[in-house]
């Protein structure tokens, strides 16, 4: 008996609707276009105050100033729907885990790891998408 060559899953549908190459970030628009605002405001904030702030400056307050305008990249990136946010957000993770240890003071634990996660979440997300067929 032949078999007809399509598939009737709601899975391998939904997989065919996936954006073409240079498409967006794999979530909701709502969600992106929240994540995308919150980023960019937390990204500017923390940015100018790094760099403003009244500490001693240092390599490891370079390394936050800048990442924080990272982030608010990312921010923008995501407004954008641009896909290699998660890339940008990746290597605000990484500057923070990296100026974590750094640091000449005490290592702000939650931060750090609220970074690892971050990193983990954007290399997951990465990941998802390489996986995806092109077809």
């Amino acid at each position: 008996m032949n078999q007809p060559a399509y598939s009737d899953s709601p899975h391998e549908a939904s997989m065919d609707t996936a954006p073409s190459e240079g498409g967006g970030m794999p979530i909701s628009s709502a969600l992106r276009i929240l994540m995308g605002v919150g980023f960019l405001a937390v990204g500017l904030v923390q940015g100018v105050g790094a760099f403003t702030g009244e500490v001693e400056g240092g390599i490891v307050f370079i390394i936050d100033g800048l990442g924080f305008f990272l982030l608010a990249g990312t921010g923008v990136t995501m407004l954008m729907n641009r896909f290699y946010s998660l890339y940008l957000l990746l290597i605000w993770a990484v500057l923070g885990i990296v100026g974590s240890f750094l640091g000449e003071g005490d290592l702000a634990l939650p931060a750090l790891f609220a970074r690892i996660m971050v990193g983990l979440v954007a290399l997951a997300a990465i990941g998802q998408r390489q996986t995806r067929s092109p077809s």
